[in-house]
């Protein structure tokens, strides 16, 4: 697929159809975290998690659902999570460290697109994560590291058609 083919495909998908993932497939996702921009280029201090166990996913659900009180499933019944953690260089990630964590998230975001699956960013269950200390110790991240978000990533039969740009969707001024 083109690139730009995969932008203009590239959308949030929130129905997958519970087939795994596979292995080369998981590679060449993380491959294109790899390769992401970080923040003055501490990649070490970058953390990736590869979810597959469904019950760490349904907890995380769950957790979310009883802290919104909401129902649905916040990972969409993906089969696949990669969660995002950063180890701040202070006491909380900052911007760039969220930023780099973003940069992590669309490239995975698009190679998913690029292969054919749905992914999806997901940050509002994970900042609920980390208010529960039990769903954090699942999560085995090295020590004085905070996950900051993730992607969900499978099959899904959601369309994802080329969509045309609209130039006016957001607002653009230029300074000459």
């Amino acid at each position: 697929m083109e690139f730009f083919e995969v932008i203009q495909r590239r959308r949030s998908s929130r129905q997958y159809t519970g087939e795994a993932v596979s292995k080369e497939t998981l590679e060449k996702i993380l491959d294109a975290a790899m390769a992401s921009p970080v923040a003055r280029a501490r990649y070490e201090d970058m953390h990736l998690t590869v979810v597959t166990d469904k019950s760490l996913l349904d907890a995380i659900g769950e957790n979310t659902r009883q802290k919104t009180g909401r129902d649905g499933d916040p990972l969409y019944g993906a089969p696949l999570m990669v969660l995002i953690s950063v180890r701040p260089a202070g006491d909380a990630p900052q911007n760039n460290e969220f930023s780099s964590a973003a940069m992590i998230a669309h490239n995975m975001a698009l190679t998913a697109t690029a292969l054919g699956l749905g992914s999806c960013d997901i940050w509002g269950a994970i900042a609920l994560a980390n208010q529960n200390p039990e769903l954090v110790a699942r999560f085995g991240l090295p020590e004085r590291f905070v996950a900051t978000c993730a992607v969900v990533i499978g099959a899904t039969n959601e369309p994802m058609p080329v969509r045309e740009i609209d130039r006016q969707k957001i607002a653009t001024r230029f300074i000459e």
